[in-house]
Order: structure tokens, then sequence, then C-alpha cells
């Protein structure tokens, strides 16, 4: 389910990208960034409350984590499975810390500024998917390393839900979201698969990701982050340039993604390609 969901306090801000219904439970991948110095770290079994519209409590554990300077990306995940008739999820966030050096060496954990955020994640969203335009001639731009931080809290403008999900031989490959930035972009996508296949992040030698919009640009994607465990990846990519501001839908295709195990799928690329079309409202 896409959410769009973005809290600001002090100098941090907090974001829900998407929320993966199971019939166990759900994932919340959320994303932290702070323009405050130092390593920032979080641990949302104690730092995360989560009750629906009708007051129901739900347990949080954590999945993964990638903690950075100015960053952090962790995949909480909650029990019981949202009910049908849940409505909303409110979420508030605490006890965010970032680690600073000590004069002498070591490190002191502080807690950042802002001391709480709040977010609400509507479970009945507008629908996000658009036919994808058309595909426009000649090669995209390389999407290599980057120079800078793909993710910072200064240069964040807004984000785009998507929340669209493409099954097939036992597989799913789910958008989650669109974070726009200054002078770049960064997707975020997770696959899931059948146990014992499993399914790898996108890595430079594993998976190709294409993207262009509905004004005849095509963008350059490379990978920044990835984690995986059986059954289960996540990928983050950021996109170059900038999403033209005049755009309204971006088609994403997806090739070639990775999948290991036993035959007759392991060892080979998941089914595909999955191509999606997402509508891009106009910035924020």
């Amino acid at each position: 389910m896409p959410t769009g969901a973005v809290a600001r306090a002090g100098d941090t801000l907090v974001v829900a990208l998407v929320v993966e219904v199971h019939p166990e439970g759900a994932v919340l991948p959320l994303l932290v960034l702070s323009d405050a110095p130092g390593l920032l770290g979080w641990d949302p079994a104690q730092g995360l409350a989560v009750r629906d519209d009708a007051g129901r409590e739900y347990e949080v554990g954590a999945l993964a984590q990638q903690a950075g300077l100015g960053a952090l990306q962790t995949a909480a995940w909650i029990e019981p499975a949202p009910p049908p008739e849940a409505r909303a999820l409110h979420l508030e966030v605490t006890g965010l810390m970032r680690t600073a050096v000590a004069r002498g060496g070591g490190g002191v954990e502080r807690p950042l500024a802002g001391e709480s955020w709040a977010l609400e994640l509507d479970l009945v969203p507008g629908r996000t998917a658009v036919d994808p335009p058309p595909e426009p001639a000649g090669a995209a731009p390389d999407g290599g390393p980057p120079g800078v931080p793909a993710r910072t809290f200064g240069g964040f403008r807004d984000l785009v839900p998507i929340g669209q999900a493409r099954m097939a031989d036992g597989a799913a490959v789910c958008l989650w979201a669109l974070e726009r930035y200054e002078d770049r972009a960064v997707l975020s996508l997770g696959t899931l698969a059948d146990d014992p296949l499993r399914v790898g992040p996108v890595t430079p030698g594993a998976g190709v990701v294409e993207v262009w919009d509905d004004r005849g640009t095509r963008y350059g994607v490379a990978p920044i982050h990835g984690a995986a465990r059986p059954g289960w990846s996540e990928t983050s990519l950021e996109i170059v340039p900038a999403i033209d501001p005049g755009a309204r839908a971006i088609a994403v295709r997806l090739t070639g993604l990775p999948c290991e195990g036993p035959p007759p799928r392991g060892g080979e690329a998941l089914a595909g390609p999955f191509t999606f079309g997402v509508a891009v409202p106009p910035p924020s």
C-alpha cells in the first residue's frame, strides 16, 4: 500500500515508504534523514509504537537495517496483520539517536532533536498506477556511483507514493516509493519469493532497472543499497537527473532480477520483464 507519509521535527525527518501486508503481519520500511552530525541509530522494537484507527496496538520487531551518516533505513515488522476494517495506522517514532565522536576517540550517543515523529498511514489509499508512457528512443545516461550521498536531509523534496506489485512464477516484485531530491531521486523496491527460492537485490552485475517519463526523458539508474535473506530482498536505486518537474507519469521496467535455489528456477532470473506505470504528482 502506498503511503506518502513524511514527518518532520527538528533537523530530522522520518518517511514511511510503504505498507507491505502479509497474512501474519506487515512490513513497514522506514527512512530517517537528519542534518545532525554522526552515525544514526534506532531500535524500532523500543522506539516505534503502532496503533490503528480503532485503537488496536501492534507488536513491533526489526527485520533489517542500514545505518549511515545522516541516513538510516529500517524494515520494521508489526503483528498481527491490520484487519480489513482498519482504515489507518498511526505511528509514533521515538528514541532516534546519533553517535557523536568524542574527543580522544570513541563515540557518545545523543538523542536527535525533535524527540518524537508522528505519521499517519492511510490503509485505503488512492491508486498510483497509470499506463506506462511510451518508451523514448535513445540510451539512458550512465547511472554510476554517486559522488555525494544520494539521500540527504537538505536535498529531500517530497515522496511519490507507489505501492505496486507484480506477481509471476511464485515471486512478487514490489515498487515501494520514489523519493525526490534536489538533483536526483531514489527508487526503493522489494522482492519476495516462495521458500526455499532466494531472491537477491539488484546489483551492478545482476538485474537491470530502466526508468523513463512521459516527456521523453530516460534516466540513469544505479543501485546504492541492497539487503537480502531467504525469500526476501530490498534495493534502493539512485535515479539521475532529478525527475522532470513537468512529468506526470514514469515507467519502471525491471529485467533479469536474480534468484537462487533448487531447480527448475534456481540460478536463473525471475520471470519478466516487470513493467510499472506510476502517476507522478506535481512537486510539493
